[in-house]
């Protein structure tokens, strides 16, 4: 598996927005450069989310970024995305594998060490870890990990993570540092004032890394 589509993960955050509108932005932020997006809207119907996916999916496909769905490994098999993302209470891994087949991408959320070791002995592509610091776009937040447990979190993990939870500009580069694949990516790009530069910012700390 590539982990360079690991490297910015965008993460959906359409709320009220037209669809017109926010596809313009999906548009937007796969010239500006991530290398994936995660499809991920809780409060909207199957038959809605089915139709956004597709027209993501769309979108996405001449610039070969991936399209994860989260949560529902069933929709994920109808929309043809790349993968699924599960979290710890969304389904079981090894029956999304069964279902996608070996060449989709899946990823679990890990909230404590415990779930990273269970994670670590499932057939999964990534782990997506966090919250690594305090967010406003996500509700009940079991785990705040911060730059120390996440460090050790790599240390430990046998997949490559994703770190996500208040990552931005200013503390992408530690996170990197800390030993993440990559980042996953929702206030930071959704509210920032100049999204493109977000976009080249955080990918500058993946590609210093690499370097490194």
């Amino acid at each position: 598996m590539n982990t360079e589509i690991y490297r910015l993960m965008l993460v959906t955050h359409k709320q009220q927005q037209p669809s017109e509108d926010y596809l313009r932005f999906i548009a937007q932020c796969a010239e500006w450069g991530v290398t994936s997006v995660q499809l991920r809207e809780k409060q909207l119907s199957y038959k809605i989310l089915l139709q956004l996916g597709q027209a993501i999916k769309r979108i996405l496909e001449p610039y070969n970024i991936p399209l994860i769905v989260n949560d529902n490994t069933l929709l994920a098999n109808e929309m043809g995305a790349d993968g699924v993302h599960l979290g710890q209470n969304d389904g079981d891994a090894i029956s999304a594998r069964l279902l996608l087949g070996q060449d989709k991408i899946i990823g679990v959320t890990v909230n404590t060490f415990e779930e990273l070791e269970q994670a670590n002995q499932l057939p999964i592509d990534y782990i997506g870890l966090g919250a690594v610091f305090p967010t406003q776009t996500k509700v009940n937040v079991r785990t705040i990990w911060g730059i120390d447990n996440l460090a050790k979190a790599c240390q430990l993990a046998k997949h490559p993570i994703v770190a996500i939870g208040g990552i931005d500009e200013t503390n992408g580069q530690s996170v990197i540092q800390a030993g993440v694949t990559g980042i996953a990516a929702v206030g930071a790009i959704h509210n920032s004032l100049s999204p493109a530069k977000t976009i080249q910012t955080l990918l500058s700390y993946t590609a210093q890394d690499e370097q490194s």
